[in-house]
């Protein structure tokens, strides 16, 4: 999707130029809360190098043949949400500052259900926990895919102006000697994370436009060169993102032939290979979004580090970027995460579901970077109980489990530790990955907001209208 700004009736005739690189929930958030500070001084563009928008929150529709459809379209064979499965809201500024105005306009919904927890023995299923799930709700869901949240947040802010491109990869920054930014990149297939390395190598990067500020909420544009994700932002910015520890984590996309023989729509599992499942029917406006059973399990970060440390996402030859194969993926971690989930099935008392029937369709996503392991032994209930493995150039969590659920301390943190500022160099990051907070959905929503704020104040003493 493409969309070009519109006139802004009585333009000034000064404005700045923003670019935000990602158009994940921060990118939009941040996008839509600086065209609210700033109309009319602000000329804003997003890019993103997805198929569509959504980042870590996606949303996957497929056709009977495997081939991919629009994330809203009708008629799907099968549909998943294959990032964030659901957030909390937690802290107070998220509660009045977002998630009411999110639920009022229907974009969001409370996510309810038969839960249920899965372990090889009682002690174990009592331990089950992903994000507070399931004996802490509420747990919201966007309404007809996780994905749709960021694509309302930027409809909303393109039909005020802001101009949208998605499928376009951020490959350079360079900062030219007026003092704008000069982005580079590629958009079309060379631009997708799946697309075969040396097919993408052969699409040279072309220039996106100079801009007054550039603000990055993609983590992985803050990778080194040799992932293709990079946008090449100064190194002095990147390895403060980079060298956080990174929670890796494997998704199985599942559709059985018949509906699974039971009612339960999500379970937390207590074991070292499955953390999460959840039925793509039973979330908020997904009840007949899919012709299957779609169910997506959700792997632990320890087996998701040692399957990064077997299976390197960089050659370890050449160096180059290893693209996420399907054949491999089905293969490989999705296999492991289908036996685990029948496995805790049988064990947890739901034998006489099993069998289970026919799978009819396997996919699955890698996410090197799902989200970050906490920053704190504040942050989150119970401490953080975390060891690490290094592959290459990330530290991995390689933990069975992350406690995630925030504390106090973690609830009250202040905008300031919520992301990374050069306001003499007139570039910025925001993402959880930059925050203190519980990481997430709804800190890497709140670094956006707080940001956006940030700059927004800036503006006010350099752009006058």
């Amino acid at each position: 999707m493409e969309r070009k700004s519109e006139d802004i009736s009585q333009e000034p005739t000064k404005y700045l130029d923003v670019a935000i690189i990602g158009g994940g929930i921060t990118g939009a958030v941040c996008a839509r809360e600086l065209l609210k500070q700033c109309a009319g001084r602000v000329k804003v563009t997003v890019f993103d190098q997805g198929r569509g928008f959504g980042g870590r929150t996606s949303h996957r529709r497929i056709h009977d043949d495997g081939n991919y459809m629009l994330a809203d379209a009708p008629g799907a064979a099968f549909a998943f949400d294959h990032g964030c499965q659901f957030f909390r809201a937690d802290s107070s500024v998220f509660r009045e500052d977002l998630l009411q105005e999110w639920l009022k306009k229907s974009w969001l919904a409370q996510w309810t259900g038969d839960f249920g927890k899965l372990g090889s023995d009682e002690a174990k299923q009592n331990n089950a926990d992903f994000f507070g799930f399931p004996q802490k709700p509420p747990f919201y869901c966007s309404v007809g895919g996780m994905g749709s949240l960021a694509c309302a947040l930027l409809a909303d802010a393109a039909a005020s102006g802001i101009a949208i491109h998605s499928g376009v990869r951020v490959a350079g920054t360079s900062r030219l000697a007026s003092g704008r930014w000069l982005l580079s990149g590629t958009s079309g297939k060379a631009a997708l994370h799946d697309t075969p390395e040396e097919e993408a190598a052969r699409v040279s990067p072309d220039a996106l436009g100079e801009f007054d500020r550039v603000i990055v909420t993609d983590v992985s544009a803050s990778m080194a060169g040799w992932h293709r994700a990079s946008a090449g932002i100064p190194e002095e910015l990147a390895s403060q993102v980079r060298d956080r520890t990174r929670v890796a984590l494997f998704t199985a996309l599942v559709a059985f032939e018949k509906p699974l023989a039971f009612e339960t729509a999500g379970f937390a599992a207590s074991d070292d290979t499955l953390w999460f499942a959840s039925r793509t029917g039973s979330k908020p406006g997904l009840r007949d979004a899919a012709q299957f059973d779609c169910w997506t399990l959700v792997s632990t970060p320890k087996y998701a580090a040692a399957e990064v440390e077997r299976v390197p996402m960089q050659d370890p030859v050449t160096g180059a970027f290893r693209v996420q194969e399907m054949s491999y993926l089905r293969d490989g971690p999705c296999a492991v995460l289908l036996e685990a989930f029948e496995r805790l099935l049988a064990s947890s008392g739901y034998s006489s579901a099993l069998p289970l029937p026919k799978a009819v369709y396997v996919g699955g996503q890698r996410w090197g970077s799902a989200f970050p392991a906490p920053a704190s032994k504040g942050a989150c209930e119970g401490g953080q109980a975390n060891t690490t493995v290094k592959v290459l150039s990330c530290s991995y969590s390689c933990s069975p489990s992350l406690p995630l659920v925030p504390g106090p301390a973690d609830v009250n943190a202040t905008g300031s530790k919520d992301f990374l500022a050069d306001d003499k160099g007139q570039i910025y990051y925001a993402s959880d990955y930059v925050s203190t907070r519980s990481p997430g959905m709804e800190s890497a929503a709140l670094s956006g907001l707080d940001l956006a704020r940030h700059v927004a104040a800036t503006i006010d003493h350099t752009s006058k209208i």
